[in-house]
């Protein structure tokens, strides 16, 4: 969109700016993954932001009116798109600008915006429990008092851009002076070149008349851009805390120092984060099951998430194999096989009285059977979301060429097609993804799981360990003995008319999968000692 310098910033330049940016910082995940070295050298920061910056791209989409409505979007947008301490750290500032804009007595202006940005930094800074200098935060700061001290100066936009992209480039090219650990490493911080990145993409937009943002039909998907550029950093030490976790609260009950009072002692690297509607939290911790209980108090769950660190520590320092494998939660898997052939699982989605927890990572089995025992309403699971499948393929794109996936039974879930569908936007010349519904559930599909988590470590060629899988798929069954059949009849996973004739002669069915995944009875006894002898 053409604008000459000097003239009116209208709503429309604005979403262009945020475009720009949530571009430039795309186009350098990887770059930016591999420079992450700080608070845990995890390789995740590019893609954590990036997770942030499609949001922001999608609110793009949207009309907005004014100069401040794009703003207040962008910021709530920013919230519900963060992840990780740099995600968070950025949104909190957005959020607080917003707030400030929109508060503010003035007219939307030069002087209004550097204003705001100055005073908005100290929502930041509070949104962090221990803040730590030379990283984002300090950028941001940079950045936003030279925006304050020249707006008097320069009244026009495009040359107070200029000098705070100017004060923002010269203070991360300072962190490593900051931070032992940056200088150790010869990089700059990851989280304050996002930043600049963005600032970078924001002011171009602005200060150049002939601008034009990417054509995204022309060129890779925003989340699936994985160019490698090669830069890699060996890890000192293991993470202190192993999830990186994150929820996002709606109508919270409790303010962020009162939330951070709460969650004292479960880990480190805690930020609150806040919009009028929303409270994003953030922490490592190796208890994500008790972050998720005390916070459930406070609010409505709305998202959560809980990375594993000691995973991605592992990954970043090369994996083991040269394919990736992924399952979901549902295959029964001993937790030292997974972590020793380095397999990503998906966890489900678990629905007890209108709170979600993840399967096996904020609800535990033992757990799960004791809020079953006090719920009002029977339990109910629902797939991995999309974006949780977006978040992996992305990062497992700055580490593998290959993937392969193998769900629960596509005729007992919809986690078979969604990931398959969201693979296609994936595929590329330089990532290859299979996606095999493994028709099974339970232990059977975690035997197929191992067998090609065997295959992989063996070395066998991509499509050899593919052809594998879906032959095993062919030749595993599970075999389940089961006192009643209510709820598999209510859920669909049964053909209704053969469990209501099994429930009314009280027979105990065997019950099984057929060929094609779906529910079926393979024998019935009038005991469960008689299914044993079966």
């Amino acid at each position: 969109m053409m604008r000459e310098r000097g003239g009116d910033l209208t709503s429309d330049h604005l979403v262009v700016a945020f475009q720009a940016g949530a571009q430039r910082v795309i186009q350098q995940k990887n770059h930016l993954n591999g420079i992450n070295v700080f608070p845990v050298e995890d390789g995740d920061t590019g893609s954590n932001l990036a997770s942030l910056m499609s949001s922001l791209l999608e609110e793009a989409l949207r009309q907005m009116q004014t100069t401040q409505e794009v703003f207040t979007n962008m910021a709530d947008a920013a919230l519900i798109g963060a992840r990780g301490n740099s995600g968070i750290i950025f949104a909190q500032y957005l959020n607080g600008l917003a707030s400030r804009l929109t508060d503010s007595t003035e007219k939307f202006s030069t002087s209004a915006f550097a204003t705001s940005a100055k005073f908005a930094v100290e929502d930041a800074y509070q949104a962090i429990e221990k803040p730590v200098e030379g990283t984002m935060i300090t950028v941001i700061r940079e950045w936003a008092e030279t925006l304050f001290m020249h707006k008097e100066t320069e009244r026009d936009i495009e040359p107070l851009l200029e000098k705070g992209l100017e004060a923002a480039k010269k203070a991360l090219s300072e962190t490593p002076k900051q931070l032992k650990i940056l200088k150790k490493k010869s990089v700059v911080d990851a989280g304050a070149k996002g930043f600049v990145l963005f600032i970078e993409g924001f002011t171009e937009a602005i200060c150049n008349s002939n601008f034009q943002l990417e054509n995204k039909e022309e060129g890779t998907e925003y989340v699936t851009l994985m160019q490698r550029d090669g830069t890699q950093h060996e890890s000192d030490e293991e993470p202190i805390f192993r999830y990186c976790t994150e929820v996002l609260l709606a109508k919270t009950t409790a303010t962020s120092t009162a939330i951070k009072e709460q969650l004292a002692g479960l880990g480190d690297s805690l930020i609150v984060a806040n919009s009028p509607s929303r409270t994003r939290i953030h922490i490592h911790t190796n208890q994500p099951e008790e972050v998720v209980h005390r916070l459930r108090q406070v609010g409505e769950i709305q998202q959560q998430k809980a990375d594993d660190m000691l995973m991605q520590y592992q990954l970043k320092k090369g994996p083991k194999h040269a394919i990736a494998l992924v399952t979901d939660s549902i295959a029964d898997l001993p937790q030292e096989f997974i972590f020793n052939n380095q397999i990503q699982v998906l966890p489900m989605n678990l629905l007890i009285d209108s709170v979600s927890y993840l399967d096996k990572v904020t609800l535990q089995p033992s757990y799960f059977y004791k809020l079953n025992r006090l719920a009002k309403e029977n339990p109910t699971s629902a797939q991995p979301n999309s974006k949780t499948v977006e978040n992996l393929f992305s990062f497992l794109g700055s580490h593998y060429q290959e993937i392969i996936v193998v769900t629960v039974a596509g005729k007992l879930s919809g986690t078979y097609q969604m990931i398959k569908e969201v693979a296609k936007k994936f595929q590329t010349k330089n990532l290859k993804i299979s996606v095999i519904d493994s028709k099974q559930n339970s232990a059977a599909e975690g035997l197929v799981v191992m067998n090609a988590a065997e295959w992989i470590a063996e070395g066998l060629p991509f499509n050899q360990v593919v052809e594998n899988v879906e032959l095993a798929t062919q030749t595993t069954e599970i075999l389940v003995s089961v006192n009643e059949l209510d709820a598999m009849v209510r859920s669909g996973r049964l053909p209704g008319i053969a469990g209501k004739i099994a429930k009314f002669i009280n027979l105990k069915p065997i019950v099984g999968l057929d060929q094609a995944g779906g529910g079926k009875i393979n024998g019935v006894a009038f005991s469960t000692a008689g299914n044993e002898k079966k």
